[in-house]
């Protein structure tokens, strides 16, 4: 996928689910580097429903880097934070028992599109709900001819108390009260997530599948 604001690509992330691995590589391009240079790695270790035992994030941002491993204790509802880069940044803290991170949210709700609803979600150590629902169809234009899609709108509430920490720029911005987050999600078996919008000051931001294996 890509992402572009004002049209123009500013980021090429790529998607892989295998072996109850997600791993999403996030890479700001030349023009995108402009703005200010993205090389991240996430990668969710799941089972089951896209339920993730661990999720590791590898930040390398301009002026801003982290390294870090969460992992989930689902009977006693807490996680563990460990950096590699600064015992500091290490902390515990306490989740929902089918709390997930924003990748393996998504591959969750992309799946579970006939049943609408409300999961738990783990964003930087605070907790949110994430509901979702399908508002509408849509035929449009993708890499490889007009396909109908799903209109799904997942909109974000803050339950756990503090403020957010600073994190990436990618998984930061959306997770957010104030917007609404927009897939367009293939009416095929595939679910195919073909775009996606959200809000930012002043224009919003696409994501655009250009590609698919």
């Amino acid at each position: 996928m890509s992402i572009r604001y004002l049209g123009l690509k500013v980021v090429n992330v790529d998607m892989e689910d295998r072996e109850n691995i997600l791993t999403i590589q996030a890479k700001s391009t030349g023009l995108g580097n402009m703005a200010g240079m993205m090389d991240n790695t996430y990668q969710s270790y799941y089972k089951g429903a896209y339920l993730p035992d661990r999720y590791r994030k590898i930040i390398n941002q301009k002026k801003y880097n982290e390294d870090r491993l969460t992992s989930y204790d689902r009977i006693r509802q807490t996680a563990h934070r460990g950096s590699f880069i600064s015992g500091s940044l290490s902390c515990d803290y306490r989740i929902y028992p089918e709390c997930r991170d924003f990748f393996s949210a998504l591959y969750y709700i992309r799946r579970h599109l006939d049943k609408p609803g409300k999961i738990y979600l783990d964003a930087n150590g605070l907790i949110w709900t994430a509901e979702y629902k399908i508002t509408g169809r849509e035929e449009i234009d993708t890499f490889y001819g007009s396909e109908e899609a799903f209109i799904v709108d997942i909109r974000f509430k803050k339950i756990s108390e503090g403020s957010s920490e600073r994190s990436d720029m990618l998984t930061n911005n959306l997770v957010n009260e104030e917007n609404i987050l927009t897939f367009w999600i293939a009416v095929t078996d595939n679910r195919l997530p073909l775009k996606a919008r959200y809000s930012k000051k002043p224009f919003p931001v696409f994501w655009i599948l250009e590609s698919y294996e």
